[in-house]
């Protein structure tokens, strides 16, 4: 069977979460005899890929097509975000050449909602994979502006957010502005003043959205979500709605990570880790000041592994905040392959996220490691971290509670053994491949 995996951004320069499961799916895949291909998107940037032009490649044994993005930049039309028929066109005329019996679509920003329709048009059947929030929401997270969890689009808030993680501060500042003030902007987009005003017209694409993403993602055949969070937010949302959505987590490569827990040895003090990027809404700042916390006298150590492109001043804070205490430390990155080596001197993995972590991929590497986690409790992240049983939750934001949960991995004598007990199997990428070979086949079968 030939697949073509379609992502918004791909290996060798990215290499997050989405693109170590599409690459762990395309590998496990071709072993079993199958044809992977991958279409994915590339940032526009000057010496670089130009918009729309597109490179062949392989990785690691698997075909690559990357097209370029639309240039980045405030005078872009907003609504190439989410429809882009030059994207689409150049989507379909990869696909005639693959000549694929399914299609995967992992992730679609950057490649738009539109090559949807462009794969249903030659008749391909189309499974997409829930990733995150992307079809509901346009800063992917539902963490707004202001910094409330949120449940779906709203013009006046979305426009906020927009600006709100815009690098250009002339940008960013217009996230303080009032409800009213972008409510009224958004009565106005939908009158003759926005075809001669620039930002009406960003708002007008903002504003239409929704409908446009939900138009389109009707040609989805089977929607795959990682947790029951997502299927249920998306669906609220119009999209995979009607028993179309199965709640699938992936797998990961446990192999590795297995050997972790086998080097493990018993030590008097509490290895406590963080594993991410150092960014706000994971919540790297919530950890050391709980961690601070705790009595100096009490035997634990803190080290907060990642790095912060892109977050620098915010990696400048978490430094302040450690300040003197030798008891944290910060390594930074470290390489992938590193990870077993960290795993294995960590006893118990916080994931202190400030948004609906929806396929923790850190979470199943510590639980493969024999690591507990203590994490937010908060959907998605609480379907796989159960409290009490392999691991501990602690409220949203709530930094005393996160030092109690953690103060009582020293105080309770074999809480930390008693979590580690409750680790149950992890699932593997081979168990998930097995999974989605029955959806392709019933798919194909279907066209």
């Amino acid at each position: 069977m030939r697949i073509l995996f379609a992502a918004h951004q791909f290996f060798p320069e990215s290499r997050a979460g989405v693109e170590l499961v599409t690459l762990g799916l395309a590998k496990e895949l071709k072993a079993r005899g199958h044809e992977p291909f991958v279409l994915a998107a590339k940032r526009s940037l000057p010496g670089g890929i130009r918009p729309h032009e597109t490179e062949d490649y392989e990785y690691e044994g698997v075909p690559v097509r990357r097209v370029g993005r639309p240039e980045e930049g405030p005078s872009r039309p907003y609504r190439l975000n989410y429809e882009n028929g030059e994207m689409a066109a150049l989507t379909r005329e990869y696909a005639l050449e693959v000549g694929p019996d399914v299609v995967h679509a992992m992730h679609l920003q950057g490649l738009s909602a539109s090559v949807v329709p462009a794969f249903k048009q030659l008749g391909l059947p189309v499974v997409f994979t829930a990733a995150d929030f992307w079809t509901v929401c346009p800063v992917v997270d539902l963490r707004r502006h202001d910094g409330a969890m949120c449940e779906g689009p709203e013009t006046h808030h979305c426009v906020r957010c927009i600006a709100s993680r815009n690098p250009d501060p002339r940008i960013s500042e217009r996230a303080n502005l009032s409800g009213a003030a972008v409510r009224a902007a958004g009565f106005l987009s939908r009158t003759p003043l926005a075809r001669s005003s620039g930002a009406l017209r960003q708002v007008a694409d903002v504003r239409e959205r929704p409908a446009r993403i939900r138009e389109e993602m009707e040609g989805v055949d089977r929607f795959l979500a990682y947790t029951s969070l997502t299927r249920d937010l998306l669906s609220r949302n119009g999209v995979g709605a009607g028993g179309k959505t199965l709640v699938s987590p992936y797998g990961i490569d446990a192999g590795r990570l297995r050997e972790a827990r086998a080097r493990r040895r018993p030590s008097p003090t509490l290895r406590v880790g963080f594993v991410g990027t150092l960014a706000p809404h994971k919540g790297p700042d919530l950890l050391i000041k709980a961690f601070g916390m705790l009595p100096r006298e009490l035997d634990a150590t803190l080290a907060v592994h990642g790095g912060g492109e892109g977050y620098e001043r915010y990696v400048e804070e978490l430094r302040r905040l450690a300040g003197g205490d030798r008891r944290i430390s910060l390594p930074g990155l470290f390489p992938g392959g590193e990870l077993g080596r960290v795993l294995a001197g960590t006893d118990v993995l916080v994931v202190p996220s400030r948004w609906y972590e929806n396929g923790p991929g850190v979470v199943f590497e510590a639980l493969a490691a024999g690591a507990p986690v203590v994490a937010t409790d908060l959907g998605g992240i609480s379907e796989f971290v159960r409290h009490e049983d392999n691991g501990l939750l602690f409220r949203l934001d709530d930094v005393g509670d996160l030092a109690r949960q953690l103060r009582r991995l020293v105080d309770e004598p074999g809480l930390l053994e008693r979590l580690k007990a409750g680790i149950g199997p992890v699932k593997t990428v081979g168990e998930y491949a097995g999974e989605l070979e029955e959806v392709y086949a019933d798919l194909a079968g279907e066209k």
